[in-house]
C-alpha cells in the first residue's frame, strides 16, 4: 500500500475520533440553546467524516484482494 494512502487513513482516523470526542465535550460546556446547535454540527460532522473514512477504506480494501489469473 502506498505511503499516502497509510498517512491519509491515520489523518482520517485522528479526524474521526477528534471529531467523535468533540461531540461529547464540547456541548457539555455550553449553555443554553448553544449547546444543540454545537452537538447538531458536531454530530454531523462526524458523520460526514466517518462516511468519508468508510468509503476511503473500503476503495482501498478494495486494492488488496487478491485477483484470480483465470
Amino acid at each position: 500500500m502506498a505511503t499516502w494512502k497509510v498517512l491519509f487513513i491515520v489523518v482520517l482516523a485522528l479526524a474521526c475520533l477528534t471529531l467523535g470526542s468533540a461531540t461529547v465535550i464540547v456541548p457539555m460546556g455550553k449553555s443554553g440553546g448553544q449547546a444543540w446547535m454545537w452537538f447538531a454540527a458536531l454530530f454531523s460532522a462526524t458523520v460526514v467524516a466517518g462516511g468519508l473514512f468508510a468509503l476511503f477504506l473500503r476503495y482501498a480494501g478494495n486494492e488488496l484482494l487478491v485477483k484470480r489469473r483465470w
